[in-house]
């Protein structure tokens, strides 16, 4: 740099002066060129309006173009000050001095600080709590609703991490339907089910559509897992919520058109997607679409019949794969007088014959009956 070259404040970049922590802790380290300069470039901040030389720094402060240049390089070191050069000159861009709990927890500071005024007197600069102090501060949801609003709910946590959250959706190619409410109700989620930032990413990832979080698909996964305690499922029916929990919706649907020589259309790919879209996890959507390609005894998913389950799930607030099959038990129809059809697909089939019983067998032939009429 020289007196001659100009610089300009980068616009939208005001800072304001931390005094305690330029002087407790940054100023033994930086020094008082650096310390000066610092407060030069605040008071001076103009929002990039116009062009600036560096002669008008060296005319305020009685500085050379040395000491200028050297405390420069301090400031840019300490991250307080970030230098750019561009095609108009140079470009300043003003750092926040950290807070003091933020400045001694990192460890280089510290360590400059320490050499500089000692480790005695660093300590006496650090935040204690006392010793059995009971913390009663609130977490984000005893006092806001998902939707922000105020609420009189009591317990304990702590925040949210929203910016990691999101760092990691944009990493892996996850998107909010509206940034703003959809992260209220994240952080209102994660504490419900006293959850940790990463562990709701990865609720969020498991459930979205189509990379896009669904709030109502995650509250889905997390709600009614133990309705079914105590519940018994026979031998085929275990196969069928195992295939039903392992594969997304579209492969399970790839695998039983498979078996019907038959592929998977583009109609097909939405009408998943639209039941998706109600707020039902991947494994109930599976045990929907096996019970329609089943009663419609056809090798093509009929998008009426699947929306008439889904209703009546959503209506009864039909959330796993256990309930699902509850479900489908208790509809009970008028059994006719028909060859007897294959309703579930020849990998559940074939797993069954290798280890049901004579009293299983016939109690999958009685379901099979159940599952083939209206």
């Amino acid at each position: 740099m020289n007196p001659i070259d100009e610089f300009y404040f980068l616009k939208n970049n005001l800072v304001e002066r931390n005094s305690s922590s330029l002087s407790q802790l940054y100023l033994p380290i930086i020094g008082q060129d650096a310390y000066i300069l610092y407060d030069y470039l605040i008071a001076f901040f103009d929002d990039g309006l116009s062009p600036h030389k560096f002669s008008e720094i060296l005319n305020h402060t009685e500085f050379n173009m040395p000491r200028l240049n050297a405390a420069v390089d301090v400031l840019t070191a300490i991250n307080l000050v970030s230098l750019l050069k561009t095609s108009k000159g140079y470009l300043i861009q003003l750092l926040p001095a950290l807070s003091r709990e933020d400045f001694l927890a990192t460890p280089v500071f510290r360590l400059l600080l320490e050499k500089k005024i000692g480790q005695v007197a660093v300590e006496e600069l650090v935040c204690h709590f006392p010793q059995n102090a009971q913390n009663l501060s609130k977490r984000f949801s005893d006092v806001f609703t998902e939707v922000g609003e105020l609420t009189q709910k009591h317990t304990e946590s702590s925040i949210f991490d929203l910016e990691h959250f999101k760092a990691l959706m944009q990493k892996n190619g996850l998107q909010f339907h509206h940034e703003q409410d959809d992260s209220l109700s994240l952080v209102h989620f994660a504490e419900k089910h006293d959850l940790n930032w990463f562990s709701t990413f990865k609720i969020a990832q498991e459930t979205a559509i189509n990379g896009m979080i669904s709030l109502d698909r995650m509250k889905a996964f997390k709600e009614n897992r133990h309705q079914t305690d105590g519940v018994s499922f026979t031998a085929k029916e275990q196969v069928i919520l195992r295939e039903a929990k392992q594969n997304t919706a579209l492969d399970f649907l790839v695998k039983i058109k498979k078996t019907k020589k038959a592929v998977v259309t583009r109609n097909e790919e939405n009408i998943l997607k639209k039941v998706a879209e109600m707020g039902f996890l991947d494994e109930v959507i599976n045990i929907m679409t096996l019970y329609t390609l089943n009663k419609t005894d056809s090798a093509n998913l009929n998008q009426s019949y699947l929306i008439k389950i889904a209703n009546d799930f959503a209506y009864r607030n039909i959330s796993t794969a256990e309930l699902a099959i509850v479900q489908m038990r208790s509809n009970k129809p008028v059994v006719k007088k028909k060859k007897t059809r294959q309703n579930i697909p020849t990998w559940a089939d074939k797993e069954f014959k290798t280890t049901a019983t004579d009293a299983e067998k016939a109690q999958l032939e009685a379901l099979k009956k159940s599952m083939l009429e209206d």
